[in-house]
C-alpha cells in the first residue's frame, strides 16, 4: 500500500516524475505505472494501488482532461474521498470535479517552498487524516578513521628534533657576535588641525524650506498592477463562469487591493513577496501568483480558497 497514487496522462510524465520525487522526499511513498513489476497485469496493478492508496492526486492538464483513464481514476478517488487534485496547466476541470479545490502548480519546477506545492502537501496531509511526515534525511558519508602510524616513528621524530636543535646551537654559540641595542628614538606628531564645520549658505532659502523627499522607488505592488481578464474556473458554491475581470491597484511598494466585477469575488488587500518572477502573497492565506515570465503575465487568485479564478493582464 502506498501513501499516494499519482494519477497523470502519459504525455506529462516527465512533470509527474518530478512531483513524485518531491512527495517522496517529504517522506511519502508515491506509487506511479513506472513502478509496475514485470509480469503484472496492467489493470489490475493500478486498481488495486487505487484502492488501497492512502491518497490519490490527479494531476489536470491539457492532456488529462481528456484522458478517460485519468478521469474514471479521479471519479474512483472521490468516491473513497481521498481525491487531491493540482493544475498543472491553465486548464478548466471535467465538470463533476470542478466543486474541488486544485493545488496550483502551474510552473513549478521542483521548489518546496512554492505555495502551490505547500498547498499540495496540505490537501495530502488532510486526505490521509494526518500531519505530513518529516523530510527524509539525506543521505552522509562515513567518517573514515585516521590511519595509524606505526610505534617506532614518534621516538624517531623526537631523537631527530634534539639533534638538529643541538647542531643548531653549536653553530649559533660558534658564531655569535656582541649585540647592540640602538636608543630609543622619540618621534613627535604633529598638532592635530583644528577642523571647522562650515554649514551651507542659507541665505536664499526660505525659512519653512526643506530638503526634497526621495522618489518613492517602484516596488513589487508597480509590477503587478492592472486588469485581468479571465474565468472562475471552479466554484464551491456554484458554477464556473468566463469573461471575469478583477483588477490589482497599488496601495503601496508591497501591497495591492484585489477587486473585480464578479460579485463572487470580494474586495481584498494582499501583501506582496517574491520568488524569480513569481510575485505571491506574503502570508500565504490567500491564494494569489502574478507569473512574470509569461507574457503578458498571468494571475492565480483564489480568495479564501472558495473559488479558483485564472486570468491575463490586458496590455
Amino acid at each position: 500500500m502506498s501513501d499516494v497514487f499519482l494519477s497523470y496522462a502519459s504525455e506529462d510524465r516527465e512533470r509527474a516524475g518530478r512531483l513524485a520525487a518531491a512527495l517522496g522526499h517529504m517522506g511519502w511513498s508515491v506509487w506511479w505505472d513506472r513502478k509496475i513489476i514485470a509480469g503484472q497485469a496492467f489493470d489490475q496493478a493500478i486498481e488495486h494501488e487505487l484502492e488501497t492508496a492512502g491518497c490519490v492526486v490527479v494531476l489536470w492538464s491539457v492532456n488529462s482532461i481528456a484522458s478517460e483513464w485519468v478521469k474514471n481514476e479521479a471519479a474512483a478517488a472521490s468516491e473513497r474521498d481521498v481525491l487531491v487534485p493540482a493544475l498543472i496547466d491553465n486548464v478548466k476541470l471535467p465538470l463533476e470535479f470542478r466543486r474541488k479545490q486544485a493545488a496550483d502548480l502551474l510552473g513549478w519546477q521542483g521548489n518546496e517552498l512554492h505555495p502551490g506545492f505547500q498547498a499540495l502537501c496540505q490537501g495530502v496531509a488532510h486526505a490521509m487524516r494526518g500531519a505530513a511526515p518529516s523530510p527524509r534525511p539525506r543521505p552522509r558519508r562515513a567518517a573514515q578513521p585516521a590511519p595509524s602510524r606505526p610505534r617506532w616513528v614518534v621516538p624517531a621524530l623526537t631523537v631527530l628534533a634534539l639533534v638538529v636543535g643541538l647542531g643548531l646551537y653549536a653553530v649559533g654559540s660558534w658564531r655569535a657576535t656582541p649585540t647592540v641595542t640602538p636608543s630609543p628614538v622619540t618621534v613627535t606628531p604633529p598638532p592635530a588641525r583644528e577642523v571647522v564645520a562650515v554649514p551651507p549658505p542659507t541665505a536664499n532659502l526660505p525659512a519653512n524650506a526643506s530638503a526634497p523627499a526621495a522618489a518613492d522607488a517602484p516596488g513589487l505592488a508597480d509590477l503587478v498592477v492592472g486588469t485581468y481578464s479571465g474565468d472562475v474556473i471552479a466554484d464551491s458554491q456554484g458554477p464556473s463562469r468566463s469573461d471575469v475581470e478583477v483588477t490589482i491597484t497599488r496601495i503601496d511598494r508591497a501591497t495591492v487591493r484585489v477587486s473585480s466585477d464578479y460579485r463572487r469575488i470580494e474586495a481584498v488587500e494582499v501583501n506582496l513577496t517574491r520568488n524569480g518572477n513569481q510575485i505571491f502573497a506574503a502570508d500565504g492565506s490567500t491564494p494569489f501568483i502574478v507569473d512574470l515570465d509569461r507574457a503578458p503575465p498571468t494571475l492565480v487568485f483564489d480568495p479564501r480558497s472558495q473559488l479558483a479564478y485564472r486570468g491575463t493582464r490586458r496590455p
